[in-house]
C-alpha cells in the first residue's frame, strides 16, 4: 500500500500487520494509542538524532513512538529502528511499547528483534531487564538482540494473535472436508462421472 494506515485497536490489526512491513507504535501515559503502518521504512541518521531527536525529547508529556521495520533482505528479523520519547516518559509507557513490539514480532512470526543503541544513557542492564542481550559486539556499536524462535512473551493486556500456522491448518482441514464431501457425493451418486451430463 502507498499510504499510512492507523489502527487504534490491536484486535483489528493482526491481518494488516502481517501484510505491512513498516510501522510506528504510539503509547501515551502507559496506554496504547495507535499503530500506524507505513509504506516505507524508517531511515535514521546521526544528524536527525542530534537535532530533531533532542528537540522532540525536550517536549513535555508521557509519550513514546517506536519505529520498526521488517527488512526485505531479512524477513525473519524485526528491526527496532528508532525510539522517540518525551522528557517525562515513564518506565511503564516505555515497557508497554516494547510489549506491543513483541506482539508485532509474534504476529509476523519474527525469529528475533534487533536494534542499535546510540543513546549512552541506556545501559545494557536496562536492555536485559526487557529481554535484550548484547549482539555483534565486534562491530564497535552497541547492538542488541531479543531472540524468540517461536516462543513469544505473553502480556495479559494484549490480544493473543492467531498463528499463521493455525490459519494454514484450518485451510488444510477445510480442504480435507471438501474432499471427504466430494467422495461422499460420488458414492451416493450425486455426481455423474461422465462429462456433459
Amino acid at each position: 500500500m502507498l499510504w499510512p494506515q492507523t489502527i487504534h485497536h490491536l484486535n483489528e490489526a493482526t491481518d494488516v500487520v502481517r501484510r505491512r512491513r513498516y510501522g510506528v507504535i504510539r503509547m501515551e501515559s502507559g496506554t496504547f494509542h495507535s499503530l500506524t503502518l507505513r509504506p516505507w521504512p524508517k531511515l535514521i541518521s546521526r544528524l536527525e538524532i542530534e537535532t530533531l531527536g533532542r528537540w522532540k525529547h525536550s517536549r513535555g508529556g508521557d509519550h513514546v513512538r517506536l519505529y520498526y521495520n521488517f527488512p526485505i533482505s531479512s524477513p525473519g528479523f524485526l528491526t527496532l529502528a528508532y525510539v522517540e520519547s518525551t522528557r517525562q516518559t515513564t518506565w511503564k509507557t516505555l515497557r508497554r511499547s516494547m510489549e506491543v513490539l513483541d506482539w508485532v514480532a509474534e504476529v509476523r512470526g519474527a525469529n528475533a528483534s534487533v536494534c542499535e543503541l546510540s543513546n549512552e544513557k541506556i545501559s545494557a542492564r536496562v536492555m536485559q531487564r526487557v529481554g535484550w542481550e548484547p549482539h555483534c559486539e565486534h562491530l564497535g556499536s552497541r547492538h542488541f538482540i531479543k531472540r524468540f524462535y517461536g516462543e513469544y512473551p505473553r502480556h495479559g493486556w494484549l490480544p493473543v494473535p492467531e498463528s499463521p500456522l493455525g490459519n494454514f491448518r484450518r485451510k488444510l482441514e477445510s480442504l480435507e472436508q471438501a474432499s471427504t464431501f466430494a467422495e461422499a457425493e460420488h458414492q451416493i451418486g450425486l455426481v455423474d462421472d461422465k462429462v456433459g451430463c
